[in-house]
């Protein structure tokens, strides 16, 4: 993102009927998504303490939960596991996790108010380390429209 500032000479003043908005992102990537479903671009295998493993891709929005003010969605698990991962926003970053606390076993630090505008770089912890995962994203699964201002 580019910014110019600039320090005007002298100001002029437009009636409500000249000023036009103008959509500043056009930009296809960066669609909203309506559906309230998401898919990661990589398929994530979690190791349950039973020794059981769960791939999960897919998330669906919890409608009416929030947390700063970012959407919560619930990863849409295979067979009728017991456990359940969130995707969620806390203290600045993006996370995965099995609670929609402060505590994740992913997270990518990004201001976005919706995960299918994190454009920053997912991080996993395993092994007692986090790894940078430069090939995950974050995807709309359903109908998604440019919306314009």
């Amino acid at each position: 993102m580019v910014y110019i500032c600039c320090i005007p000479s002298s100001y002029n003043f437009l009636s409500a009927d000249t000023i036009r908005p103008r959509c500043m992102d056009a930009d296809p990537g960066f669609q909203r998504c309506d559906s309230g479903q998401l898919t990661l671009n990589k398929q994530l295998t979690y190791h349950l303490d039973n020794g059981r493993t769960v791939n999960i891709t897919r998330y669906e929005q919890l409608h009416g939960r929030y947390t700063d003010y970012r959407p919560i969605y619930k990863a849409s698990i295979p067979g009728s596991s017991s456990v359940t991962v969130y995707l969620y926003h806390a203290n600045g970053s993006w996370r995965l996790g099995y609670d929609y606390s402060t505590s994740g076993f992913a997270r990518v630090s990004d201001t976005a108010l919706r995960p299918e505008f994190i454009t920053a770089v997912w991080e996993l912890h395993y092994s007692g380390v986090w790894h940078r995962k430069l090939d995950l994203k974050v995807r709309c699964s359903g109908t998604c429209r440019l919306q314009l201002l």
